[in-house]
Formats: C-alpha cells, sequence, structure tokens
C-alpha cells in the first residue's frame, strides 16, 4: 500500500539530513564535529617563581598546548618566553614539562629571548614566517588572551589564529606501581630523589628528558598525589648541567608538568659554580630530616640494602625503594 506523502515526509528528511551531515560519531555531527588544524599550537611564557619552578599558569598553558598536540591540532607547538628570572629561559621549561608530557623535541618549537607579551609576538614571527605557517592557536589564559592576540593579528602572516583558554586546565593523575611494598609514609619527612640521566651530546639539544627522569618525576607526582602532598621532595643529582639547565633541574620540571606544586622542589647545588659543597646526609641533617623515603633510579634495585645502610650510618633512618612504572 503506497504511504501518503505527508507521513514519508519526516522519513525523507531525516535520510536527507544524514546523507548531508553524517552521523555524529563519524566526527562530523555539530557536537563530534573535529576541531580545525592550524599550522602551529603557541604557548605562552607565564613566568616562574624562581629559577625552575613555573608557575601554575606556565604549567596550564604547557598542559592546554599539549592537549591541542596529542588531539592532532598541528604538527608543532611554539613556546614564547625568555629569561624573565635566573638563567633558564621560560620557553625551555615549557619545552621540558611538554616533553614530560609525551611530546617528542622534534615538535617543539622555541623563542627564547622575549620578555612581554609584544616580545613574545615579534620573536616569534621570525619562527612563523621560517616554517611557513599561515594559521596559529594561541594559548593563555582568558585575562591574557585579548592582549596577546592584538599583538599576534600583527603578524600579517598569520590568516587565522584561533583561541584556547587554559584556566579551567588541571594535571591529569599519575598511575604509578612500585615492585618493593611502599611504607607508611606518616613518619616520612622528606624524599630524597637519587637522581639519574643518560648521557647527551652536549654539541645538541640538552634540555631533554630520558627516562629515567621521566619515571623519577612521575614517582615524585605520584607521592605527592597519594599521602605526601606538604612534604618536600629534595632531588640530588651529583652531574653537572649541561648548558642552562641541571639534570635535577629537569627531573623537577617534569614532576611540575605533572602537577606537583614547584615549591615542594628542592634541588640539589649541581652547577659547577656552587658555593654549596655539602654531600647529601649533611644536608638532610641540617634541615632536620631523621626519616626520609629514598627513591632510586629503576636500574638500582640491587642497591637497596646498601642504601639504607650509607643512610643508617649517618643517623638518618630510610625507607629505599626504586621508582614507579
Amino acid at each position: 500500500m503506497t504511504r501518503p506523502l505527508f507521513k514519508c515526509i519526516p522519513f525523507l528528511f531525516l535520510a536527507l539530513s544524514l546523507s548531508i551531515t553524517g552521523p555524529a560519531w563519524a566526527g562530523k555531527g555539530k557536537k563530534g564535529k573535529k576541531p580545525p588544524r592550524v599550522g602551529v599550537i603557541i604557548g605562552l611564557g607565564a613566568g616562574h617563581y624562581t629559577e625552575a619552578r613555573p608557575s601554575m599558569r606556565m604549567v596550564k598553558r604547557v598542559g592546554v598546548a599539549v592537549q591541542a598536540w596529542k588531539n592532532k591540532r598541528a604538527k608543532y607547538i611554539l613556546f614564547c618566553g625568555g629569561h624573565t628570572s635566573g638563567h633558564i629561559a621560560e620557553a625551555i621549561e615549557m619545552k621540558v614539562m611538554a616533553q614530560a608530557l609525551g611530546v617528542p623535541p622534534r615538535s617543539i618549537l622555541v623563542e627564547d629571548a622575549s620578555i612581554t607579551t609584544g616580545q613574545n609576538a615579534a620573536f616569534a614571527k621570525r619562527i612563523i614566517r621560517k616554517k611557513r605557517f599561515r594559521s596559529a592557536l594561541l594559548v593563555t589564559q582568558r585575562n591574557h588572551m585579548d592582549r596577546a592576540l592584538r599583538h599576534f593579528k600583527e603578524i600579517k602572516r598569520l590568516r587565522r589564529i584561533r583561541k584556547a583558554y587554559s584556566d579551567d586546565y588541571e594535571p591529569a593523575p599519575v598511575k604509578l606501581r612500585f615492585d618493593q611494598p611502599l611504607p607508611p609514609l606518616g613518619p616520612v619527612q622528606a624524599v630524597i630523589i637519587h637522581g639519574k640521566s643518560k648521557p647527551v651530546d652536549a654539541r645538541g639539544d640538552t634540555n631533554v628528558v630520558d627516562s629515567f627522569q621521566l619515571s623519577l618525576a612521575q614517582t615524585i607526582a605520584w607521592l605527592h598525589q597519594n599521602g605526601l602532598p606538604e612534604t618536600h621532595f629534595y632531588i640530588w643529582h651529583k652531574a653537572f648541567g649541561v648548558g642552562h639547565v641541571t639534570r635535577a633541574e629537569i627531573i623537577g620540571l617534569a614532576a611540575v608538568a605533572h602537577g606537583v606544586p614547584a615549591n615542594r622542589l628542592i634541588y640539589s647545588p649541581a652547577r659547577r659554580f656552587a658555593e654549596d659543597k655539602r654531600n647529601l646526609y649533611e644536608t638532610c641533617k641540617e634541615r632536620g630530616w631523621k626519616t626520609v623515603l629514598a627513591v632510586l633510579p629503576r636500574d638500582r634495585d640491587d642497591d637497596i640494602e646498601l642504601v639504607e645502610q650509607a643512610y643508617a650510618e649517618n643517623g638518618i633512618t630510610a625507607f629505599v625503594i626504586t621508582a614507579g612504572k
């Protein structure tokens, strides 16, 4: 039996709609529409308290830029920010944090000479021209976006600039498992991170995060999130830094990227020109740390008893574990 035309209209309309827009789960519907790609994601520096201790504003901007990169909004992230205090440029700190969150160094560009928002745009323009970017996703907080956008719109090569607000970003909880049972954390007065790094080529890019550093940083974050929120983490690394960033600072910056407040970190004086030459145990005694949790790199599980004994010989009770995985 033939249906009346008015009864067929809703079905015809539905079929026509599906043929034009496609189902939402395919990424073509209004809610499931994929965000447009751009030439580059630009994350702006946001200051640090002191060297290698980034502000939470900076951490949020890095996090949103990394999220956009993982969502394939662009092939590159460009971080902008110079030496606003100390020896390390903001853009370098942001680069280290982005690597800790999974972005490879080859996908990260840095502009490390600017100290104002206007200079962010003026100096980034050279990189944008060289890489022939025509569009960008600008990442910053809401109360900074209008000013930043005004400066970046002066770059005529950028025909389209999209906005990404970083105010609501929160680092994801770290999930780890440990080879040794964790001790009771209540008596722990401090966590000592026994740092280790892979060799780097001093002639190349030295601001990289290796697997040893990342596992130690993630362990710091896990402990901070699971029982030690007010405890200080002393990152002890005997190796000197290559360039302006020490290996201890690389571990600390990676931990901050995973949500550890920068003021919870204490760096060992690993620079060549450091005046403080006290050893680890002297530092613990000076700070009044009588009971500590010591975290070793994952390849030192055979050294746990030796390290416990060394602490004990210096009058310090140490629970010793290896980094989580």
